[in-house]
């Protein structure tokens, strides 16, 4: 649980961060799924938001949580790939590219042994031009 106290956040175990020192970004995220008994995939809309670390990726019916290495930033290096593990229990490669000229990441997420990224999302900041779309 987090509330906020004299425009600080202060979560359940104490720790205090400044909210106007947060990193947040909002986005779009698309999930390929695979139909069954096909070779087809079905790319389902969702939503991208990024507090600091954390990533969340919402779609219908499911989302996904996890964290970035780090705070995303101007000083991050150009393009960083890490693991997490899939809703399948797979491991999944994570490729993160930071998109200078719109303030703005774009992130792939590859499943071992597929060639097609299953997740690809998108987040930016909220001065990036990126903010101007409209949301669908």
């Amino acid at each position: 649980m987090r509330y906020i106290y004299a425009g600080c956040v202060v979560d359940s175990a104490g720790v205090v961060a400044r909210a106007m020192d947060r990193q947040q970004y909002e986005g779009f995220a698309t999930m390929h799924m695979r139909m069954p008994m096909s070779s087809s995939s079905l790319p389902i809309q969702g939503h991208c938001s990024v507090d600091n670390r954390r990533v969340t990726l919402r779609f219908p019916f499911t989302g996904i949580e996890f964290d970035l290495p780090s705070i995303p930033s101007e000083q991050t290096a150009a393009d960083f790939d890490f693991l997490i593990r899939s809703q399948k229990g797979r491991d999944m490669t994570v490729t993160i590219s930071r998109l200078d000229d719109l303030s703005a990441y774009i992130g792939y997420g590859r499943e071992d042994g597929e060639d097609h990224a299953v997740l690809t999302f998108v987040f930016y900041s909220p001065d990036s031009p990126l903010s101007r779309l409209p949301r669908i």
